[in-house]
């Protein structure tokens, strides 16, 4: 009797720990105020950054994923995108951003979804429901706002200055692309500025919609996520010369069977004395803006 209580005394206090630890309030979110942070979270091959304004409002464009043919069972937004934000403090994000229908970009999009309740989904107008439809129907029941954007869709929030260069609204300026191509083409991009610093969002956009986004006098001298991964059709000599940015980072899994990046594409970036992050490399990647000048961090891998 005298063993088994104790065994009980143990367990009991063993159970009281356990609920105090739950109760504790979590740390404060890791933020840096009146900056605005770009952190391209280390995915693999695929996509996730993480937005944070200068009033505190954190937006994650895209949430990473494997294709259907990876045939593995590691959730990119429960395994990896949730844990990178919680080890943060951050238990929720304001926005969740789609740029385009590809696994790499929206399959972790469902367990970030039920993880982060964010306020507002965000859509590239024109994006097709029946390639989204599960996440329409999740935003639908967590009570989260769909909201559509284009180009020529300027607009503030959390104190930056957020751009929609493409695609283009009411018309089909991609229709003589087909499969992949034509999604890439239909990515939504954003120019998010906080006072004479900025940052390029390109998604996936292929020379089509680079060639689009250079007419709409997108902002120089910033920090550009790379398109597709480095890939060869994307990041064409035009639009480095629009933009000439300062800093790229390209989100890419190590070892990926595309090849990704592509020779030709550091080279182009070489010359144009772009000061080029990659996460297969360095891991997560941030970039601070303050409005007049930028910092990088890079993770620490050890």
């Amino acid at each position: 009797m005298r063993k088994w209580r104790w065994l009980a005394i143990t367990e009991a206090a063993l159970l009281a720990t356990s609920a105090l630890w739950i109760w504790t309030p979590p740390p404060p979110p890791q933020i840096r105020p009146n900056i605005l942070e770009m952190t391209a979270i280390d995915v693999g091959q695929g996509d996730s950054i993480l937005l944070i304004l200068p009033e505190g409002r954190k937006v994650l464009v895209e949430a990473g994923g494997l294709p259907f043919w990876a045939h593995s069972q590691l959730d990119i937004g429960e395994d990896v995108v949730s844990p990178y934000l919680w080890s943060r403090g951050m238990s929720r994000v304001d926005v969740l951003a789609l740029t385009h229908a590809h696994a790499d970009h929206m399959g972790g999009m469902p367990a970030v979804m039920a993880n982060c309740w964010p306020r507002e989904f965000w859509l590239p107008q024109g994006i097709p429901d029946d390639e989204i439809r599960k996440l329409l129907s999740e935003a639908h029941e967590l009570g989260i706002a769909v909201v559509y954007r284009h180009a020529g869709d300027p607009f503030s929030y959390g104190g930056a200055m957020i751009r929609v260069l493409a695609p283009a609204h009411g018309q089909d300026s991609h229709a003589s692309t087909k499969g992949d191509t034509r999604r890439n083409d239909e990515s939504l991009v954003m120019n998010v500025s906080y006072g004479k610093t900025s940052a390029l969002l390109e998604a996936d956009a292929e020379k089509l919609t680079e060639n689009f986004v250079c007419r709409r006098r997108p902002c120089r001298r910033c920090i550009e996520g790379l398109a597709h991964h480095g890939g060869a059709s994307s990041t064409n000599a035009k639009l480095l010369a629009a933009v000439h940015p300062r800093f790229a980072v390209i989100s890419v899994g190590i070892r990926n069977v595309y090849r990704y990046p592509r020779a030709e594409v550091l080279s182009r970036l070489q010359q144009a004395e772009v000061l080029t992050y990659r996460t297969d490399i360095g891991g997560a990647t941030s970039f601070f803006l303050d409005g007049t000048g930028v910092t990088s961090q890079v993770a620490d891998l050890h």
